[in-house]
């Protein structure tokens, strides 16, 4: 809720309890004097959306070339929309971020997202009609001298 909108609420501090679709979710502390511009209220995970992000074992590689190993990496992500009706979702991932010069990572693939220059982080902005199901990829390589270890997954 936008803070003009709260003021015209007259919103006390207490306990609410929270419904969803005609379910009830559980209870909250509601604090109007604490929030900021915007009071923001989790309603928890949507059970009728489903996220899975899994390796893709036929693009993911490890090769040698001289002193280095390079290792290449791509992910499919599923975005399952359950509900009867159209949604509007973020989905966020990132590519690895390497602050030894010695380690390079190569962003190979990625299609319909936003990535942050600094962070790394891929977003997908993206609208599933009902019963709608998206798949989004993301894929690296990382080359780093041949003696070093580093975790990739």
């Amino acid at each position: 809720f936008p803070s003009h909108d709260r003021q015209q609420l007259d919103l006390l501090e207490g306990e609410i309890s929270l419904f969803f679709e005609g379910a009830y979710l559980g209870k909250s502390i509601i604090d109007p004097a604490n929030a900021s511009d915007t009071l923001s209220i989790s309603l928890g995970k949507d059970k009728n959306i489903v996220v899975e992000r899994k390796q893709i074992k036929e693009f993911s590689k490890k090769q040698f070339f001289g002193n280095n190993k390079t290792d290449s990496r791509a992910y499919e992500i599923t975005i399952r929309n359950n509900k009867q009706l159209p949604i509007n979702i973020i989905v966020q991932d990132q590519f690895p971020v390497s602050t030894n010069k010695e380690i390079n990572v190569q962003e190979e693939e990625v299609k319909d997202a936003s990535i942050d220059k600094e962070t790394r982080i891929v977003t997908w902005q993206l609208k599933l009609k009902e019963k709608e199901e998206k798949k989004q990829e993301i894929r690296f390589s990382v080359k780093y001298p041949r003696e070093q270890m580093i975790v990739l997954d």
